[in-house]
């Protein structure tokens, strides 16, 4: 039987790499600073912006729950922290 944080890390790997891809970081630490860059805007985030944050959130925690819907959300969400981080 698998460890059962094994599908959370490969989904957050998923998440972060179609994220890396899709903006260009070629470097893990151009692609910690774009994480980081987004959650300091989430945080001070008002009005579209925070819900964009909101809909981000939802979407990468929804991807850490394993099943068929899993792939889906883990595009969701790289898509959304791009979207939240262009706002």
């Amino acid at each position: 039987m698998p460890h059962p944080i094994l599908p959370v890390v490969s989904s957050l790997g998923g998440a972060a790499v179609g994220t890396a891809l899709s903006e260009g970081l070629t470097s893990p630490k151009a692609i910690a600073i774009f994480y980081v860059d987004v959650a300091k805007s989430c945080y001070k985030a008002t009005g579209s912006k925070r819900v964009a944050c909101v809909v981000a959130t939802g979407a990468c925690g929804l991807a850490l729950a394993p099943g068929p819907h899993q792939a889906t959300f883990i595009v969701a969400c790289a898509a959304s922290l791009r979207g939240a981080n262009k706002l």
